[in-house]
């Protein structure tokens, strides 16, 4: 009678600490980036040994993908169905933008680790392939239906995808001092304005 409850205690201890891994794993991929983290410092964070972290864990690539896969649970993308039908650009531009900035303010921190690690880390690619590809499917929605020519098209799409960087929201936000809807409409405004006469 005893055994499946111990069973199930032993279980319940061992997800436990894989999750106290994945945590520790996060928090030193944000402060850290990946590519500055070691297994040793997951395991002094997560306050195990090393090789309690491999049983988990065989190799540094599985521990990533499960810390990346529950984060991404954590932080899902926003929904471009919800404003990609506006028909207006300028509405539509203001409605992505504060999707997109408000996404930013609760992942940017990793992102922007996870960003500049690429280049170390090949395998980061990888792993944020699904968000370059919404960020680029959100981009042709927000390009959509300026009716700007020439110049002002470039330009326009130039500016769409400075808007929707992750550098650029930290710039007027966390630097600037702006709330993110108003770092939205001042992008989108000035859109608007290189849309309608480039050459003003």
């Amino acid at each position: 009678m005893a055994r499946p409850y111990t069973m199930r205690r032993r279980a319940a201890g061992q997800a436990q600490t894989r999750q106290r891994i994945i945590d520790a794993a996060l928090a030193l991929y944000t402060t850290r980036g990946p590519a500055g983290t070691t297994i040793l410092a997951i395991a002094e964070r997560a306050a195990v040994q090393r090789l309690t972290v491999y049983r988990h864990f065989a190799d540094e690539r599985l521990l990533l993908d499960a810390a990346w896969k529950h984060w991404s649970l954590a932080h899902p993308l926003p929904s471009i169905h919800r404003w990609s039908s506006i028909v207006d650009p300028r509405q539509r531009m203001r409605a992505g933008l504060e999707a997109l900035y408000g996404y930013y303010e609760s992942a940017s921190a990793l992102l922007a680790r996870v960003a500049s690690d690429r280049e170390r880390m090949p395998v980061l690619a990888e792993l944020a392939a699904p968000f370059d590809d919404w960020l680029a499917e959100a981009r042709k929605k927000l390009a959509d239906g300026w009716g700007a020519h020439g110049r002002a098209r470039e330009w326009v799409a130039t500016l769409i995808d400075h808007a929707t960087r992750e550098t650029t929201w930290r710039s007027l936000v966390r630097e600037g001092g702006l709330a993110g809807a108003d770092a939205a409409r001042l992008m989108s405004r000035v859109i608007t304005d290189v849309a309608r006469d480039p050459y003003a």
